[in-house]
């Protein structure tokens, strides 16, 4: 079960078209939405920064970037399991496994969760049934300028604590936009004194001008153990202009030695091998 609460500490209030491509990650922008999408692009430029640039609802998730990281610990059983594996490249690959599982959760379209505004806070908690456990989650908002959010995740009976911090910046390309996620999060697996550093990919918007409108995950993560120099390189792909799939990601998982003892393939939203 989950439980949350989300608040902001302040003094004061403030406040289906023809041809469209049939798939859980595209949405049809009508033509209403579509018409206040392009007066907004009118006002940027190529490159622009889009932080500042105050959004239209409809393509914002209903809830916060600081609540949006708890995605990760949907699948906590994962993570549990992995801080108690024995073997070292176990370990490694029950975090990678872990860490993808995270990404399947998705709006439909090309969604982005509200910007927090300083001082905004979320937490939540999660119990384990299998163990009786408890995680416990909270996150905050610590700077504005540059926005920098910054979280915690721990349960300590399941043997794992988790920190992160993250400063999103975004950019504007014309037909798409990105946002990036500098920083990143440590994943420490108290039992074995072990600390695994994670970094993010980047989030692409595609077909804000013409085209389908959707959203790609792209670029080259890594999960490494500090302690051992164990490490996970993952490539999640862009989908080629000719052929080729949405979502797809290849990866190889090293041992301390840098020798190549797990490959994976697959798409991050469907299967993995």
């Amino acid at each position: 079960g989950i439980n949350a609460e989300y608040g902001i500490f302040m003094s004061s209030p403030q406040t289906e078209k023809e041809g469209a491509i049939d798939s859980p990650d595209v949405e049809v922008v009508d033509d209403a939405n579509r018409s206040i999408l392009l007066s907004l692009i009118s006002q940027l430029k190529i490159g622009m920064d889009l932080s500042k640039v105050t959004l239209p609802t409809f393509i914002l998730e209903p809830r916060s970037l600081l609540q949006k990281f708890t995605d990760f610990y949907t699948y906590g059983e994962l993570l549990k399991e992995a801080a108690h594996t024995d073997d070292p490249m176990g370990r490694l690959l029950g975090l990678v496994k872990w860490y993808l599982a995270g990404w399947s959760l998705k709006p439909k379209g090309a969604k982005k969760p509200y910007n927090p505004i300083l001082g905004e806070w979320f937490r939540c908690k999660w119990a384990h049934p299998s163990d009786g456990s408890t995680t416990h989650y909270v996150a905050e908002q610590v700077s504005h300028h540059p926005p920098i959010s910054c979280f915690l995740a721990t349960n300590r009976q399941a043997g794992f604590v988790i920190n992160g911090c993250v400063r999103p910046k975004s950019k504007y390309y014309g037909n798409s936009s990105a946002a990036m996620l500098d920083g990143g999060f440590t994943v420490h697996l108290l039992k074995f004194g072990e600390q695994y550093d994670f970094s993010f990919p980047t989030y692409y918007v595609r077909g804000i001008l013409f085209g389908t409108l959707l959203m790609e995950i792209c670029g080259t993560i890594n999960i490494r153990c500090v302690q051992t120099g164990a490490n996970a390189e993952i490539e999640f792909k862009a989908k080629p202009f000719f052929g080729g799939e949405y979502n797809a990601i290849t990866g190889k998982i090293r041992n301390q030695k840098k020798d190549v003892v797990y490959t994976l393939t697959g798409h991050w939203d469907k299967v993995i091998e």
